[in-house]
């Protein structure tokens, strides 16, 4: 008998009987019949943020050159071009007052041309220029600018979501709009330089949707802007004068107390063509917005154990990013007891429609902010030790990181607050298959096992019952040998196997498990 290929993991279904896996941790998905190496963090920046990091942008200048911006609580940081050290850009309006992290608090960023922007909920909106001189600092957008929480470009105006200003106090259902063509210009709303420059500002109040927690433009067919709510979500078109903007509510659509959650990246429909969403998690579950209809993608299969796993004490704090290397879609999310820090990983391949899950057991791998960055810096023998010897170094040398190619990835800022790059070792992968009964009716006798994978060490447990009602008992697990076997002698009416490998085994696929066994005899 063959088991193979490794089912999709569905923790949310019975262990029984069913067409998917209860454990498929630390490896990602990768085809529909295998999964890959779940990579681990490796140190990039050479000194760190003086806190917990609170938000993250990369912008390439029209030089090609490439900058990565930091906040925390209370500054501004910049990792200039071909650099490993983080200089301190804050402003003169600094020291920040950037809402606690624990609460979910965050740098939102974004960039109109060479001006990048970054808004906090606090202060006022921060920008810098590109290419920055030689005393590079942040400054205030504009006198005139509302403090807000969001921020996004919107056809050839700075949109601003969760406004705060001296005259109508913190309106957490407006977007508030800059003057067409001018970022930095805010004029009185309603005022004639206003009607003259298509700024203004809408409340959305016409339903309850509750406050506002997210802007994503540029994505929808239709929609040039889509604004999350707690309940639901709006879209927004240009128009033109008079209205500027047509505000609509779209129907049926759930929205997000999780503002981090939010990610733009793509989905494959049942006839294979590919279109932008954006995935974001709801109160019920994960679930994906094409700009008129929001669909779940976790219900059935991993919406039940998430909630299960996650503090709902910091749901504010789940945070998702899109890799852009790979079809991958990624959530971390704080579980009890980290104070909001993400101890998990929810890796969601939106081609296959299948998930994993990655812990961090360890409390210094716990990330405390989760992006995508590019990098720029070219690297030489000279300068790579802290990546390791050339028998250990990661990533690979082939890998178009060393090459200084501005490719972006996946990165991380972990407790330590430094910067971190996915590229080092893999994570050590557990992948359990479902409960079967191998013999109807009788008890079945496993003589021999052999894992269907590339690397090298591994190890096979089998799990075995005599009654549903009975917990599952494992046998100690059975490394692999020098013909490629876990030699077995188990017997058992309900079956289930897990294969393991160590944490820093190098391999490219897992594919599944041979099973050799045979009927038991019965009693007459």
């Amino acid at each position: 008998m063959t088991i193979a290929p490794w089912a999709e993991w569905l923790p949310d279904l019975s262990d029984f009987r069913t067409a998917g896996s209860p454990l498929i941790k630390n490896c990602v998905p990768i085809t529909a019949s295998s999964y890959g190496p779940m990579p681990t963090a490796i140190p990039h920046s050479t000194n760190t943020l003086g806190e917990r990091c609170q938000g993250s942008y990369t912008i390439k200048a029209a030089d090609n050159t490439v900058y990565l911006f930091a906040g925390d609580h209370v500054k501004l940081y910049m990792l200039p071009p071909s650099a490993t050290d983080f200089v301190d850009v804050t402003g003169a309006t600094g020291p920040y007052n950037t809402p606690s992290p624990v609460s979910g608090g965050h740098w939102s960023m974004t960039s109109y041309g060479a001006r990048v922007i970054a808004t906090n909920g606090a202060d006022p909106p921060q920008t810098i220029l590109l290419p920055v001189g030689a005393t590079p600092q942040f400054a205030d957008l504009s006198a005139d600018a509302p403090v807000a929480r969001y921020v996004a470009v919107v056809k050839d105006f700075l949109m601003f979501g969760w406004t705060i200003d001296p005259v109508d106090g913190s309106q957490p259902q407006r977007v508030w709009w800059s003057s067409i063509n001018s970022p930095a210009s805010w004029p009185t709303p309603g005022s004639t330089p206003a009607l003259q420059t298509q700024s203004d500002f809408q409340d959305l109040q016409q339903t309850d949707l509750g406050q506002i927690t997210g802007l994503v433009s540029g994505f929808a067919p239709g929609s040039d802007v889509v604004i999350f709510c707690e309940r639901g979500i709006w879209t927004a078109s240009y128009t033109s004068l008079p209205l500027i903007f047509n505000f609509k509510v779209a129907q049926g659509a759930a929205g997000s107390t999780a503002p981090l959650s939010i990610v733009q990246s793509f989905a494959k429909d049942n006839t294979g063509a590919i279109r932008p969403v954006v995935y974001y998690l709801t109160e019920h579950g994960f679930a994906a917005f094409d700009g008129n209809t929001s669909f779940p993608i976790g219900a059935q299969k991993f919406d039940r154990e998430f909630y299960n796993q996650v503090d709902d004490a910091h749901i504010a704090n789940v945070q998702g990013i899109r890799d852009p290397r790979t079809r991958i879609v990624m959530w971390g999310f704080p579980t009890p007891g980290s104070e909001g820090m993400l101890t998990k990983l929810l890796v969601y391949n939106w081609e296959l429609g299948r998930a994993t899950i990655s812990e961090l057991e360890r409390v210094d791998h716990y990330i405390e902010w989760l992006t995508t960055g590019a990098y720029g810096v070219v690297h030489d023998l000279d300068h790579i030790d802290s990546f390791g010897d050339l028998d250990t170094i990661t990533p690979s040398f082939d890998d178009p990181f060393w090459s200084g190619n501005a490719a972006a990835r996946v990165s991380f800022f972990l407790p330590d607050h430094r910067l971190n790059i996915a590229g080092g070792p893999p994570m050590a992968p557990t992948l359990d298959t479902g409960e079967i009964q191998p013999v109807e009716g009788r008890r079945a006798w496993v003589q021999n096992t052999r894992p269907l994978h590339d690397g090298g060490a591994a190890t096979i447990a089998i799990g075995h019952r005599e009654r549903q009602t009975d917990p599952v008992t494992w046998e100690p697990a059975v490394a692999i040998n020098q013909i490629g076997e876990c030699p077995q002698r188990c017997t058992g009416r309900y079956l289930r196997f897990r294969f393991q490998m160590p944490a820093g085994q190098n391999f490219t696929t897992l594919d599944g498990i041979d099973v050799q066994l045979r009927p038991e005899a019965t009693r007459r």
